[in-house]
């Protein structure tokens, strides 16, 4: 299962921690993962692109670590569209993918 831990303070994503294998179908053929990596690496980029200098991001084999002290419009907006995109998919893979969110 894929689980996603976002932390949020007074609103703003201060940390969004994506980890797991969604194990939906065997290596190659599991569209759950392929889907939330595509996710993922597309709002990486657009993250280092447009806010290269706000958040630290750590990537490995089934993780992703993003975490930002930055309440900017632009920052936020991005971390927001990941979080929507991802519960989208959780909307319709529940037992695949789980979301929590926690206020810090």
């Amino acid at each position: 299962m894929i689980k996603v831990k976002v932390q949020m303070d007074q609103g703003f994503i201060t940390k969004m921690t994506i980890k797991g294998h969604a194990k939906s179908n065997e290596h190659g053929k599991d569209l759950v993962c392929a889907g939330v990596s595509s996710i993922c690496v597309g709002m990486l980029n657009a993250l280092d692109e447009l806010c290269h200098d706000q958040f630290d991001c750590k990537y490995s084999d089934g993780y992703i670590q993003v975490e930002t002290s930055s309440q900017t419009h632009d920052i936020q907006l991005l971390l927001k569209t990941l979080l929507i995109q991802l519960q989208t998919v959780e909307f319709v893979h529940k037992q695949f993918i789980k979301i929590t969110k926690q206020e810090v």
